[in-house]
């Protein structure tokens, strides 16, 4: 994903449907974790408004 980033990708997902985490990827270098695949992972400023459900993957 760091590839990815120092390409000009300003959002990036990385989903483990075991673990039930996501690595979320910046453009200015950060990295979160996401653990909680109750609550929807947002576009954040990238994609303004969107929001991707995880559950969706657990099914």
């Amino acid at each position: 994903m760091r590839e990815y980033v120092a390409n000009g990708v300003q959002l990036g997902w990385l989903i483990d449907t075991k673990q039930q985490q996501v690595l979320i990827y910046r453009a200015d270098g950060t990295i979160s974790k996401h653990t909680d695949f109750s609550q929807p992972i947002s576009g954040e400023n990238v994609l303004p408004g969107f929001a991707f459900d995880l559950r969706l993957l657990l099914r």
